[in-house]
C-alpha cells in the first residue's frame, strides 16, 4: 500500500485540535503504532493581499511570526480523510498542507 508524509503549518494554539484530528482520521500509523507525528516550531513570513481574511497580521502588511510545522505519515486509504480533516479543523483561511509519496526505501 502506497505510504505519504504529510506536513501542515499551524499556530501552536492549533496543534491539539489538528493532531486529534488526523489520528481520528487514520493518520499518524506506524506498523502497530498509533498517533505518530512529530512537530517543531518555526519562524515564517507572510503578506496578506487584498480580499484575504488573515488569521494573524494585517491586509497589505508583511506579517512573521512563530508556527509549528507538523509532519505525519499516512497510508493510501487513509490520505484524503487526514487531509480534508485538518482543512475542516485548521483555523487558517489557506493551510499550506504538503503531500509527498514515500518511495519503498522510506519504511
Amino acid at each position: 500500500m502506497k505510504q505519504y508524509k504529510v506536513q501542515v503549518y499551524l499556530p501552536p494554539e492549533a496543534l491539539y485540535d489538528i493532531r486529534d484530528a488526523v489520528v481520528k482520521a487514520g493518520g499518524g500509523v506506524i506498523g502497530n503504532y498509533s498517533g505518530c507525528m512529530s512537530w517543531w516550531e518555526v519562524q515564517s513570513c507572510w503578506r496578506s493581499e487584498e480580499g484575504a481574511v488573515p488569521y494573524n497580521g494585517e491586509v497589505g502588511e508583511l506579517t512573521e511570526g512563530t508556527e509549528f510545522l507538523l509532519e505525519f505519515r499516512c497510508d493510501e486509504a487513509h490520505i484524503r480523510a487526514a487531509v480534508n480533516r485538518i482543512k475542516e479543523v485548521h483555523p487558517y483561511e489557506r493551510p499550506v498542507i504538503n503531500v509527498f509519496l514515500l518511495d519503498d526505501l522510506s519504511f
